[in-house]
């Protein structure tokens, strides 16, 4: 599987990694690997993160909008609900 984003300027290099949000596959250099924490909801619907994180790969393209998001809404920008 090549990289989608080397694809796009006419390149052909081997993915290491699919993006976790869009499925793209992704070269090492067009990759952002961060944590994610899982959380799941507890009495009183109070909201838990369970550790330790979750490793997560995303592309370039989505790393960013992922960023944006975090600046609009910090609180659940490293969280996934999976209750």
């Amino acid at each position: 599987m090549h990289c989608l984003d080397c694809t796009g300027i006419g390149a052909q290099v081997a993915a290491v990694g699919v993006c976790a949000q869009c499925g793209a596959a992704v070269y090492a250099v067009h990759a952002e690997v961060s944590e994610q924490y899982l959380t799941c909801l507890k009495p009183i619907s109070r909201p838990v993160a369970t550790k330790p994180p979750m490793r997560r790969l995303l592309c370039g393209t989505c790393a960013e909008g992922h960023r944006a998001h975090a600046a609009c809404c910090p609180e659940s920008a490293r969280t996934v609900r999976t209750s």
